[in-house]
């Protein structure tokens, strides 16, 4: 174990120097040691810190003012799961809004639904674009390219209250976001933005949103579930893993009406119907899986 700015870090079987390493913080008194090799760059923006890094174990990684936010080897797991869990329980999303999701991934995978013409993407800062989009690749897959996505620069609360008076309604609304009390979008989880996501919703329409570590932030994780229960008539939570955030990660679908329960073969057929391959990660035995919550989350978010 190594101790560096207040963190007892876990760091495997190797050993590593304080210079080698970069910790990604989990919760106030751990974090994530990771041996990184050379950095591949750093910059500061207007908003944050952004520095984009490789390691041998997660590739190449970028994280916002320390937080960690995506890596080459695991993000699939993620974005997979945020994007497919609700869009195959839609019969035909055509629309979507997207709060954060500057490296582009989320829009990456919402471009697989073929019913899916207008991807919305509320993003604070262009240069995590700009950065993601030039240092891993990757992740967005020239997805910014194409004329279903517009990006929209800015506070994604102001995006979505102009686009609400506009008259624009959205099928899904995903959050793409850093944890709650980041200070740049703790106010994007407060219970006046869920309200107005709620009124920006066609009448099928979900959000899904990113509750976060039931082990390293479990009073934020059930927080968060409250104030959607206080919202939403129907609120759906999922358990995926996603390493670099330290393991277990819960996501919560959120709707107005209570969505049709479709069995694994249903969800086959869309898959097949939509021409969706290749998913590393999603499946959708796994979709139903996912909503089954050991005792100790069960018992959290009662």
């Amino acid at each position: 174990m190594l101790q560096c700015r207040h963190f007892f870090v876990l760091t495997g079987v190797f050993h590593v120097k304080q210079s080698d390493a970069v910790v990604v913080p989990l919760a106030t008194d751990i974090g994530l040691a990771i041996r990184r090799q050379a950095p591949v760059h750093e910059t500061t923006s207007a908003c944050q810190h952004i520095a984009v890094e490789r390691s041998a174990t997660f590739g190449r990684l970028y994280r916002l003012d320390g937080d960690a936010m995506a890596a080459e080897a695991d993000e699939f797991m993620l974005h997979e799961s945020l994007v497919h869990l609700p869009a195959l329980s839609h019969p035909g999303p055509a629309s979507a809004l997207i709060l954060g999701g500057g490296d582009g991934a989320s829009a990456r995978e919402l471009l697989k639904h073929p019913s899916v013409m207008r991807i919305l993407v509320a993003e604070l800062d262009p240069d995590v674009v700009r950065v993601v989009s030039d240092k891993i690749p990757t992740l967005p897959a020239g997805a910014f390219d194409n004329p279903r996505v517009v990006l929209r620069l800015g506070d994604a609360a102001d995006t979505l209250r102009m686009a609400q008076q506009a008259g624009e309604r959205f099928d899904l609304i995903l959050f793409d976001l850093t944890e709650a009390d980041d200070p740049a979008c703790a106010h994007l989880h407060g219970d006046d933005f869920l309200r107005l996501c709620a009124a920006s919703l066609t009448p099928r329409g979900m959000i899904h949103v990113q509750l976060g570590s039931p082990f390293y932030q479990p009073h934020k994780s059930a927080a968060l579930h409250q104030r959607l229960r206080a919202v939403f008539p129907s609120v759906r939570t999922s358990l995926i893993s996603v390493p670099l955030y330290g393991g277990p990660w819960l996501l919560a679908c959120a709707s107005l009406l209570e969505p049709r329960d479709d069995s694994a073969a249903s969800l086959d057929t869309r898959l097949a119907e939509r021409r969706i391959t290749g998913l590393r990660y999603y499946n959708p035995v796994l979709h139903h899986a996912s909503q089954v919550l050991p005792n100790y989350i069960r018992e959290l978010l009662a």
